[in-house]
């Protein structure tokens, strides 16, 4: 039987913190978790922060090392190596020698790691349509404007570059 959704406690008014957009956005990003959470099965229940993210890159374009995957998803190594251990462990993801350079593994979807990544984007868009509730149109697209500002921010270093990967 599936637990009823209990909304976590809001985090304590901060003084110094208030009018913050981007501690605005973690709470969000933790609610919207929680919200994802309630409607996974329970094969998706024990899965790793950061599953869904190795998934959804996976799935746009698969075939890439480990290495990468932590480049792209901005994840610790260990943190990616033990969500690829579980997916290959559960069948989702399998890992296949480099036919160029055979030292190197690359990862790929299976047929069951690319219907868990679609029952995933099920589950978020239901979380967005929840989250957007009352907005328009317009304050979506200028919402998605100013946070995709803001995210662009921090993949920029210091000088207001893109940061490039080290290889």
């Amino acid at each position: 039987m599936k637990k009823k959704y209990e909304c976590p406690a809001r985090p304590p008014e901060r003084a110094e913190l208030s009018n913050n957009p981007v501690m605005m956005c973690h709470e969000i990003s933790h609610l919207s978790r929680a919200r994802v959470r309630e409607l996974n099965d329970s094969e998706d229940s024990a899965a790793p922060r950061g599953t869904r993210l190795v998934l959804s890159f996976l799935a746009t374009g698969d075939g890439v090392t480990q290495q990468e995957l932590v480049l792209a998803t901005h994840l610790r190594a260990p943190t990616v190596s033990v969500i690829l251990k579980n997916l290959e462990d559960g069948g989702f993801v399998e890992r296949r020698r480099d036919s160029v350079d055979m030292r190197s593994l690359r990862v790929y979807l299976t047929e069951s790691g690319r219907e868990l990544d679609r029952r995933n984007i099920d589950k978020i868009k239901q979380v967005d349509s929840l989250a957007l509730t009352g907005l328009s149109a317009e304050e979506t697209a200028e919402l998605m404007l100013l946070l995709g500002r803001i995210r662009d921010n921090l993949l920029c270093d210091k000088n207001g570059k893109e940061e490039k990967e080290d290889k």
